[in-house]
């Protein structure tokens, strides 16, 4: 049978479990608290037309970026800006493209939904790619054969800041077009990769609108060894009537054709 004192000796050993299992556990720091962000939300009023989507709208705290999104629904926004709880009371500056809205905010650490309009004044219409391609379409692999990218790209509002095409697929990078005239941007492209290439061209203007097209500029590289499969008849071999297309081809590169005509006359210039 149980005694008084037995069940206080009990309940003591308990108490005593209980605390030293509590501390046991370690403590979360604030650094192991997720940062929950402050979520801005509202119209995007501009002088001109609304905001189109597609559009960058950021937030800074301290000229550091703590929120990017990329506007959805035409004239409308919604942001999350993720400070830390050191940030607490500090401004926040609203940027649509490169322009900075007159009006900002406090951030709140972990504080509930704001309904903010922004006003910005600049141009939010980004660049109009008038055309882009590449010529020739064919080319060899051999690093030194080329094709020629043009495009066309107008500005009206502020002017067309840079344009850039992105060699990704080959092994390279984002590269600089050259600027030439009547708006007008060109870049020569070689490879030393064999297959069929899709590039993507990117305009910016002057306050950070930006356009890209990653369809219309497309090149593909032979290797030497593949162009008869690639330009030939079914029967492995060359005829002069395809011989006579391909010289008139103006999608194929000289040293592709010059290529390929040393393979129809390799056993003798009497097939001229």
């Amino acid at each position: 049978m149980m005694t008084i004192k037995d069940k206080h000796l009990r309940t003591l050993v308990c108490l005593v479990i209980l605390v030293l299992g509590i501390s046991l556990i370690p403590a979360a720091s604030a650094s192991d608290i997720p940062s929950i962000p402050n979520v801005f939300q509202g119209k995007l009023i501009t002088e001109g037309a609304d905001v189109p989507e597609g559009t960058i709208i950021s937030a800074y705290i301290d000229s550091k970026l703590v929120g990017l999104k990329t506007i959805e629904t035409e004239g409308e926004y919604q942001l999350d800006v993720s400070g830390t709880e050191e940030d607490n009371g500090k401004k926040i500056v609203f940027k649509l493209g490169l322009v900075e809205s007159p009006v900002s905010a406090t951030y709140q650490h972990g504080a509930s939904p704001v309904t903010l309009d922004l006003p910005f004044k600049g141009d939010f219409v980004p660049p109009v790619i008038e055309s882009c391609y590449a010529s020739p379409v064919y080319i060899l692999n051999d690093g030194k054969d080329y094709s020629t990218v043009n495009a066309k790209v107008s500005d009206e509002l502020s002017g067309v800041m840079s344009v850039t095409l992105d060699l990704t697929p080959i092994g390279g990078g984002v590269v600089s077009m050259t600027p030439e005239k009547g708006g007008i941007y060109t870049c020569n492209v070689d490879s030393t990769q064999a297959g069929e290439f899709k590039f993507t061209l990117t305009a910016t203007d002057y306050f950070g609108n930006k356009i890209t097209d990653s369809n219309s500029i497309s090149i593909t590289a032979v290797k030497e060894n593949e162009l008869i499969a690639k330009f030939g008849g079914a029967d492995s071999s060359f005829s002069a009537e395809e011989i006579k297309n391909i010289v008139s081809d103006g999608k194929i590169s000289s040293a592709v054709k010059y290529a390929i005509l040393n393979i129809y006359y390799a056993d003798g210039w009497d097939r001229i």
